[in-house]
């Protein structure tokens, strides 16, 4: 016999399941390969009770993308801490973990499941998620100590999310590359990324010279 009622503190124990294991899925086997009823199999609910924390999938999907932020802010955070490790050790350290996500549980979208999310999105909607990726990213630039008024946080989400994504397409999403070398190609990028955010600390943490005619006049 179904349960009639759940208390407060059940309903978010459940909550945080669903969003658990959507990410776990999607980082294991892609978003394509997840359906409601899987979830709602693998948490213990029926559909009927889903419907009730998320109106849709899709929905689900996008907060559990925001609910996993702060977890990459702590593990960035505690990759900069690590005495073991310098600094671009660190930051080449979590961009692996992303892009090789099918290890570490970091869901990553393909490039077909973004487009069928935003489909599904209002155009409020899709703003309101941009905002939280724009304050996802910039916050993981503080972390590195890299500073956004000379590394744009869009510019560095963009790189780096493309990177993941392409890599993920390989081969079945995109045949004409080179599946043989994605590992190489991963690496090549990393350090480009990585370049430039350390020219980007090192610049912030030159002092500006003034010339002798500026110190004069002033």
């Amino acid at each position: 016999m179904a349960r009639k009622s759940y208390s407060s503190q059940e309903r978010e124990e459940i909550r945080q399941a669903l969003l658990a294991t959507v990410l776990r899925c999607i980082a294991q086997n892609g978003l394509i390969h997840t359906s409601v009823d899987s979830l709602c199999r693998e948490v213990g609910i029926s559909k009927t009770f889903f419907y009730t924390f998320f109106p849709s999938k899709e929905e689900l999907v996008l907060q559990a993308l925001c609910h996993q932020q702060p977890r990459l802010l702590h593990y960035a955070q505690s990759l900069m801490e690590d005495p073991a490790l310098s600094w671009r050790q660190g930051v080449e350290r979590f961009l692996r973990s992303c892009c090789y996500g099918r290890q570490e549980n970091v869901a990553v979208l393909s490039i077909e499941e973004e487009q069928a999310i935003f489909r599904c999105l209002t155009p409020e909607h899709y703003r309101a998620f941009q905002q939280r990726q724009l304050w996802f990213y910039s916050q993981l630039l503080t972390v590195f100590e890299v500073p956004v008024e000379r590394v744009d946080p869009r510019l560095f989400g963009n790189m780096a999310l493309t990177m993941m994504m392409v890599y993920r397409a390989m081969p079945e999403g995109m045949p004409f590359l080179f599946p043989e070398i994605a590992g190489d190609m991963v690496e090549f990028q990393i350090r480009a990324i990585v370049d430039s955010m350390e020219q980007a600390r090192k610049e912030q943490k030159t002092p500006r010279c003034i010339p002798d005619e500026e110190f004069r006049e002033g």
